[in-house]
């Protein structure tokens, strides 16, 4: 059994089919990340296999994980933030919303490249 990731605006187009160890692990994690950033994860777990995603909530996390990983000097919470970030990046392009703020174009581009081979592993 896959899940299904759908956006609360969007709530009959799939965004990501992951099987349920990865849907878990990634539903578990952004609760983890919403803990240590103090904000919602915007996420509606998952009940019969589907998770819907309210991206204003999920956009705000998303973006303050990224700031917190550009300005962060603690390389474990960089490496445990990253994963989050690069799922979090496709979820939100593939949803059509406007991706969260960068420090510069240099971030921009390497984030954007760390996305896009993401995005091949994260089937829909």
């Amino acid at each position: 059994m896959s899940f299904k990731f759908r956006s609360s605006d969007l709530p009959d187009r799939d965004i990501w089919c992951p099987g349920p160890d990865v849907a878990q692990a990634f539903v578990g994690t952004s609760e983890v990340v919403s803990g240590v950033l103090g904000k919602g994860s915007g996420i509606i777990l998952p009940a019969d296999g589907l998770c819907i995603i309210d991206f204003r909530e999920f956009g705000a996390l998303s973006a303050a994980a990224v700031d917190r990983f550009s300005t962060s000097d603690q390389g474990i919470l960089r490496s445990l933030f990253l994963g989050f970030i690069a799922t979090s990046l496709v979820l939100i392009d593939r949803a059509g919303h406007p991706g969260p703020p960068m420090r510069g174009p240099a971030q921009e581009a390497a984030w954007r490249t760390l996305r896009d081979q993401h995005a091949r592993a994260m089937l829909v």
